[in-house]
């Protein structure tokens, strides 16, 4: 995949929580980039934190989203001027980078309210928005 970091984390926000609220999409960005700022085991920068395998279900080969999202990268141009949703993904990740929009916590995992994980009994749950569950 040839994205800038605007590019793909608009692709992760629209993989991950296109049809969550604003809010929901600004605390999926939020997690991602508490990732690279805490520059722990998460990845290396933005590219390296949301496409470390295993780490946004969007972008695993097994999940539903995966082709559609292969799709919209060689698609880009035409995609952002055909898909509304991508659109808004686009300027929430534009505004989270260039920091007109601010993050909205500090979590680093989240999952869907209906997905039973492993992980998130060793966690703090922190906020629940739309259909996902943050955890710090």
């Amino acid at each position: 995949m040839k994205l800038s970091d605007r590019q793909l984390l608009a692709l992760a926000l629209y993989g991950e929580a296109r049809g969550e609220i604003t809010e929901g999409k600004i605390a999926v960005g939020s997690v991602i980039l508490e990732r690279v700022k805490l520059n722990k085991w998460y990845g290396q920068g933005l590219q390296g934190v949301i496409l470390k395998p295993w780490q946004f279900s969007c972008f695993n080969e097994s999940d539903p989203n995966y082709q559609k999202l292969l799709h919209i990268a060689e698609q880009w141009d035409e995609e952002m001027a055909l898909n509304s949703a991508l659109n808004d993904c686009y300027g929430i990740a534009a505004g989270l980078l260039d920091g007109t929009i601010s993050p909205n916590m500090t979590a680093t995992h989240y999952h869907t309210v209906q997905a039973d994980s492993k992980w998130d009994d060793r966690m703090t749950l922190v906020a629940t928005i739309g259909r996902h569950e943050f955890f710090i």
